[in-house]
């Protein structure tokens, strides 16, 4: 399969699907149970020279697989860092295929090539695929009962 990665900004025909694939991953409480609000978070996310950027990962034959974004925060209890990666999403037929790490290599090449030393992410699951990005866990704190959120941090460039 042929994927190629672009930024959103460039792809808004990809909008809509990269807002489905969020809403159907992260839809409920605590966050946004509202399809409207994933889209415009989506839509106001598809920057292209400035954060947030968010790229996009498509088939030969015009799917969206993925995306993944780059913002100035992400955690409310970490805002003294900045950016951080937000909303990775890939299509979870396509998981573990490639898919996440190419998105996380456009995300680091644009980031370092926009003098950005240091970014940060936060999550709860995936951690490892982070690491295995080459990624390096910082901390894990809990946000609540049973809710522990993993911080990770790389240097671009």
């Amino acid at each position: 399969m042929l994927v190629t990665v672009s930024l959103l900004a460039d792809r808004p025909d990809a909008i809509a699907a990269v807002a489905d694939m969020r809403w159907r991953e992260w839809g409920h409480p605590p966050g946004s149970e509202d399809p409207a609000w994933w889209h415009e978070i989506t839509l106001a996310e598809a920057g292209r020279e400035q954060l947030p950027v968010t790229f996009v990962a498509m088939n030969d034959v015009g799917e969206t697989l993925g995306a993944v974004g780059l913002d100035h925060y992400d955690l409310d209890e970490r805002r003294e860092t900045t950016p951080w990666v937000t909303g990775m999403i890939v299509r979870s037929d396509l998981r573990n295929e490639g898919v996440g790490r190419l998105l996380m290599q456009h995300l680091e090449q644009w980031a370092a090539g926009h003098a950005i030393i240091d970014v940060w992410v936060g999550t709860e699951l995936a951690a490892g695929f982070y690491q295995r990005c080459g990624w390096t866990l910082l901390e894990v704190f809990e946000r609540g009962v049973d809710d522990h959120v993993s911080v990770l941090t790389k240097r671009m460039g």
